[in-house]
């Protein structure tokens, strides 16, 4: 009982009373360690029992304090009550109405029998406090007034349903063929995803065919089996063709099955056997709608019937929605992810076997992006080893408002730092100015965000949204756009209206059209609820790690769809002895919007004459900084190579192979990385494929493949008489 009245106000504590949250986290851990340990248990355990009971007796004592009782007297979705015995909290219990409502309803060969559940509310804090909790587990439900339904109707569908199944029990009715459930098998990528989209239906039954899970589960009117395919199951042969394609007229991938997927594909097909149709739900990508295609491929003499189903968030909704809009593959993303998957393997194969020959090391490579993107970091180091000097200061009671003044020459600054001793700050202007909230996140700004804030490298962030994206917390976490859809709009101004008000909540698309959104939360779950839905074991699978990514997308979106800030402006002129700065320093918040998501810097400069005796610092620092994993992303992304779903495995590759090592979140180039890279530079036969220049180009032309504007084989027949002739040529010359 002490557990779930803590985890029922966690929230309130978040908001309310910060200062306590360490403590009621503490508190809830180690409730939920202790809370099955039997009184017969503890009766031997004399240390243990005297923990458990200065356990309780805190948490008691808390939840009876003055400060917690004037919280929950306050509170629109908990209420306090007074006893004889003391005070009652009186709150939903959502799993156990869910549990109890579903078996209102009977799966049977018609579908989904129809049933009522009927609340007799006393209390209507507690049916406010049902209300938003449901939505957690699923966001469709939608409680009506007794008055506004037809009962009469309801219990004749439901009697209706409920004597079909009694005849089909005895035997006396057979359903009609339309009426029968017909498996679909929906194939997804990883197993994480399969079990969220199956417990969106219930409970799942789960068989194994061959060595691979399988569940089942009704969803309305369909029987669906899922399973997963655990990512690609075809790749390029290594060894036939010209690195895996067959030259005859025109280019011929020659694929092979993945190492160690053949059982898969067997199961697969087995599955395929027992449905009556095949949905292909791989990641909505051209390398997802590739995979599609592998799968089909493989499928199609076992069952024809293949269709493709896409979602860009996995809640109940999307996949209610992707089962019956479901469309054929796209061929033009099929040959758009060919044409870059054979482009990244003929120019990484070719001239990785002249890195390996020219250093005699067989695991060096390089690649069309990988080669440009070592060539910014090692620039890169080159500026952090040039100096600059700088006399830094500060002009705020704070001591955060910080300015500097730069010297190209360490004898000059060395000679004014020792003259300066005060500064003038006068006030040129005061003016408010509106500030709008930065957009929602899309791949490369979630990345340098995760960076930034936390050092995360580029594969940990992604790994992590990944896992939010199948578990249904995120929509789609490898995207370019920053468009919000309805549905999103609706969600942050179910969220924003009911926790800050309805002047808080400005809705914005941010962008239009196309088939992406931006990366938002799929559900109004903010952080704190989530944490206390995670502590207290109603989900699992979140780590403290998820949780964190997590809190970084909710509040940058929450934050895209609020009211903008007014802030009052001070524009300041500084002097020190001749130099002059000038600069704009927001001091307060004039009206209050997306800050109160985002934190937003405010400063108190002191106006007049200013000792700086104490203040002032003579540096070196480096004319640049050494890149993070995020600022690269955002150089990809600014130059135009790379995309959402290789960023990472880019900067990956650079450090297995020993070209690029990481020191607290910065990236520095090794001595074999700049042997590597400047070889490749030397040579003047190879260099325009290596350039970011090249690469930016195929990837024009790649975009151009998914649009159905360019053929994809023409590039690579173009692509291939170059490389063909720079073999030539290294062949005279060997």
């Amino acid at each position: 009982h002490l557990l779930w009245a803590l985890m029922s106000i966690r929230s309130l504590i978040a908001k309310k009373l910060p200062q306590r949250l360490r403590e009621v986290d503490n508190w809830l851990q180690a409730l939920k360690r202790y809370q099955y340990l039997s009184e017969e248990f503890l009766k031997d355990k004399q240390e243990l029992l005297e923990r458990v009971k200065r356990l309780k007796e805190e948490v008691r004592n808390f939840l009876s304090s003055e400060e917690v009782i004037d919280l929950l007297q306050s509170s629109e979705e908990i209420t306090l009550r007074k006893s004889e015995k003391g005070y009652e909290m009186v709150v939903s219990d959502a799993t156990a109405y869910l549990q109890a409502s579903g078996r209102t309803s009977r799966m049977f060969a018609g579908g989904i029998s129809r049933g009522l559940s009927l609340v007799l509310v006393e209390d209507k804090r507690a049916f406010k406090h049902l209300i938003k909790k449901v939505k957690w587990f699923n966001e469709d439900i939608n409680f009506k007034k007794l008055e506004d339904v037809n009962l009469q109707e309801i219990m004749e569908e439901i009697d209706k349903d409920r004597e079909k199944i009694r005849n089909f029990m005895k035997g006396e009715e057979k359903p009609k063929s339309k009426e029968i459930l017909k498996p679909v098998l929906i194939v997804v990528e990883s197993p994480n995803k399969a079990r969220t989209i199956a417990s969106f239906f219930g409970k799942p039954i789960k068989r194994r065919v061959g060595d691979h899970e399988l569940m089942e589960t009704s969803a309305g009117d369909t029987y669906i089996m899922i399973t997963s395919s655990l990512g690609h199951v075809l790749d390029l042969n290594k060894e036939e063709g010209f690195y895996g394609v067959y030259i005859n007229g025109k280019p011929i991938p020659l694929y092979e099955v993945t190492e160690g997927k053949e059982k898969i594909i067997e199961s697969l097909r087995r599955m395929a056997l027992e449905a009556n149709q095949i949905l292909i739900a791989t990641d909505p990508d051209t390398e997802g709608e590739k995979i599609g295609w592998d799968l089909a491929e493989l499928l199609k003499a076992y069952n024809p019937n293949i269709k493709r189903m896409e979602f860009h968030e996995v809640t109940k909704k999307a996949i209610l929605k992707a089962l019956k809009e479901n469309r054929d593959i796209n061929l033009n993303l099929v040959k758009a992810q060919i044409l870059r998957r054979i482009s990244d393997r003929w120019v990484g194969f070719e001239f990785s076997k002249l890195l390996q020959q020219a250093f005699g090391k067989n695991w060096l490579s390089a690649g069309r992006v990988q080669t440009p993107v070592l060539g910014w970091i090692i620039e890169r180091e080159k500026e952090y080893r040039e100096k600059v000097h700088k006399i830094l200061f500060t002009i705020d009671a704070e001591n955060r408002l910080r300015i500097e003044l730069s010297f190209e020459d360490k004898e000059a600054a060395k000679e004014f730092y020792e003259k300066l001793s005060h500064v003038q700050i006068e006030v040129l202007e005061e003016k408010e100015e509106v500030k709008n909230p930065p957009p929602p996140f899309s791949t490369d700004t979630m990345l340098k965000a995760a960076s930034d804030f936390y050092r995360w490298s580029l594969p940990k962030t992604m790994k992590l949204a990944q896992n939010l994206f199948e578990l249904g917390y995120i929509t789609y976490h490898r995207t370019d756009s920053t468009r919000v859809s309805d549905y999103g709009i609706g969600l942050a101004k179910e969220y924003i209206e009911e926790e800050l008000g309805k002047e808080y909540f400005h809705p914005r698309k941010w962008a239009e059209g196309g088939a992406h959104e931006a990366i938002r939360p799929t559900k109004a779950i903010d952080p704190e609820e989530l944490r206390t839905l995670v502590y207290s074991g109603q989900i699992e699978g979140l780590t403290r790690e998820h949780l964190m990514l997590y809190e970084l997308i909710f509040n940058r979106f929450m934050a895209s769809q609020c009211r903008e800030i007014k802030q009052k402006v001070l524009k300041l002129r500084i002097k020190a002895l001749e130099k002059i700065v000038e600069l704009e320093v927001p001091t307060s918040i004039v009206q209050d919007g997306w800050d109160r998501f985002l934190k937003v810097d405010i400063y108190n400069p002191i106006i007049g004459s200013l000792d700086i005796s104490d203040r002032k610092r003579l540096i070196a620092q480096p004319k640049a900084y050494l890149y993070t994993h995020g600022d690269l992303v955002q150089e990809m992304k600014r130059k135009g190579i790379g995309r959402p779903s290789t960023y990472a495995t880019i900067i990956e590759k650079l450090i297995e192979r020993g070209y690029v090592i990481e020191n607290k979140g910065f990236l520095i180039p090794t001595s074999l990385g700049k042997k590597a890279y400047y070889y490749l530079q030397s040579r003047e036969d190879i260099h325009e494929f290596l350039t970011e220049d090249f690469t930016r180009r195929l990837e024009e032309l790649m975009d151009k493949v998914e649009l159905g504007e360019e053929d994809y084989i023409n590039i690579l027949m173009k692509l291939y008489r170059n490389i063909i002739e720079i073999e030539k040529g290294l062949e005279v010359e060997q």
